[in-house]
């Protein structure tokens, strides 16, 4: 079911004491997906998903959130109430790839995360297809 649809932009500017995503502007378009349902008593490892496509809406808004998904995961999960480590991060480039975020330790009052990449599922793929044909 899904969700929310619009564009996420950034100046690349820190506001309200807060670090930005990236400190080069950017633009995304978004797709914030319910996977899971409380029906049959089936348990999902991913409730959500969250479908990234970079919008470029002008030639300076061009920053890839490959090096920043977890600076954009965390805006995200609060404006939205979505939980990061329960949430597909897929991105839409020439490839389609998935960023899995894990929570490390904290040593810092911030929680920290460890990221990697990895093409998408093909079970994955079969859940989001629908979402990403107009994208």
């Amino acid at each position: 079911m899904l969700l929310y649809d619009f564009i996420y932009e950034w100046d690349g500017k820190s506001t309200k004491g807060e670090k930005p995503i990236s400190w080069w502007p950017g633009s995304y378009r978004v797709k914030i997906v319910k996977l899971a349902t409380d029906k049959n008593n089936i348990s999902y490892l991913f409730h959500t998903a969250v479908i990234l496509k970079n919008a470029r809406t002008n030639p300076t808004m061009n920053t890839s959130l490959k090096n920043y998904i977890h600076n954009f995961a965390q805006k995200i999960s609060k404006e939205y109430d979505l939980k990061i480590d329960k949430t597909l991060w897929i991105e839409l480039d020439d490839e389609i790839r998935v960023a899995q975020l894990k929570p490390e330790q904290k040593l810092v009052p911030e929680i920290l995360y460890s990221i990697s990449w990895r093409p998408i599922r093909p079970n994955e793929l079969e859940m989001i297809k629908s979402y990403i044909t107009d994208m």
